[in-house]
């Protein structure tokens, strides 16, 4: 009967959203500029002050520009 119920329950899965990544810094401090968040709207990183409508999904990708980005900024100092 066990089997029954589990499969009388319907699966659903839940919608994950991404964590999103800033595409100058890899910061995940990134939040909608004009804080409502619409198709066209500007993206704000609070660490590098990137402000832009492009915005990273690819974790990856964003690591290695957040390792770059602290170097830099390291080198400046």
């Amino acid at each position: 009967m066990k089997r029954k119920d589990a499969e009388a329950k319907p699966k659903t899965k839940a919608k994950r959203h991404g964590v999103k990544f800033c595409p100058r810094c890899g910061s995940t401090n990134v939040f909608w500029a004009s804080g409502l968040p619409q198709l066209w709207s500007i993206w704000e990183c609070r660490d590098c002050r990137y402000r832009g409508p492009l915005i990273l999904d690819d974790g990856k990708l964003a690591a290695k520009l957040r390792e770059e980005y602290l170097k830099k900024v390291a080198r400046k100092r």
